[in-house]
């Protein structure tokens, strides 16, 4: 069964991606960017200009696709910004930016399609989190905090919204090759401060991580195939063999020696 799908973040990397799976296969598609016009056209797919991060331009996104379409079947929040630098470095601007978009902006769009959604007893929402929504990593603790947000969110969310009819779903990959490297917001004092040296070190090493990654259209396959599920589960997890070993280490290891092998996997100083 063919569905209207609103998929936040649609002009580019994971959310390009999907927008170009499930319009192959037949859906009808909606991409969200900020910096766009509202019926545009993309690889066969209508863009919405959509700004996450602010309450109006969510609102009047979502009146626009219902007074077309009269429904969104589907929701994939997949609108965020990456973020690096030493936690000690990351300014409260820099953190409120962070999660207005990959924490609010979630919530905003959530809130805007759930009233038709409870009025057709059907939906589902499909939140893109990430690998690091579920272990802290080296200079990029605010960015896994707020993806560690969108999980425990969305487990609430979901004891919320299921007596309505309404599923969720959480997926979380590791590398993918996109322009997140570009794109990725680098708190200004770590480019300076004493964390300098380690910090554009370990930066190189996740830029590479990433250049290294999955095709992005692994999600959009992934996507297309939970749209058919009647019972989805919760949590997804996608990407390659190195991420996949790190949440089974997260899973086993004692907390202490979880924590040693990320170090040395960075090539982190320890303190004796």
């Amino acid at each position: 069964m063919k569905k209207v799908v609103l998929i936040t973040g649609g002009t580019s990397g994971i959310g390009r991606a999907i927008c170009n799976f499930l319009r192959s296969n037949g859906h009808t598609v909606y991409g969200t960017g900020r910096s766009i016009c509202t019926g545009d056209q993309l690889d066969g797919y209508t863009l919405v200009q959509m700004d996450t991060s602010l309450d109006d331009s969510v609102a009047n996104a979502i009146d626009w696709i219902l007074s077309r379409e009269q429904k969104i079947d589907v929701l994939v929040n997949n609108a965020g910004k990456g973020m690096a630098g030493a936690i000690e470095d990351s300014s409260v601007n820099e953190i409120v930016d962070i999660f207005n978009t990959n924490v609010a902006g979630l919530i905003r769009t959530c809130q805007a399609v759930l009233p038709q959604m409870r009025a057709n007893k059907a939906g589902l929402i499909i939140n893109i989190s990430s690998v690091g929504g579920l272990m802290g990593l080296p200079y990029r603790g605010i960015y896994c905090a707020s993806k560690s947000a969108v999980e425990t969110i969305t487990e609430s969310l979901s004891q919320e919204i299921m007596q309505f009819g309404i599923k969720t779903v959480i997926i979380e990959p590791g590398d993918f090759r996109t322009k997140i490297n570009e794109n990725r917001y680098v708190s200004e004092k770590s480019l300076t401060s004493v964390y300098k040296q380690d910090f554009e070190r370990i930066h190189d090493i996740i830029n590479q991580e990433v250049a290294e990654g999955d095709n992005p259209e692994l999600i959009g396959q992934l996507v297309a195939k939970i749209i058919t599920k009647r019972k989805p589960k919760l949590r997804y997890n996608v990407g390659n063999i190195r991420s996949k070993l790190a949440l089974i280490a997260k899973r086993i290891l004692p907390n202490r020696w979880f924590e040693r092998l990320m170090m040395n996997h960075y090539k982190m100083k320890r303190n004796p």
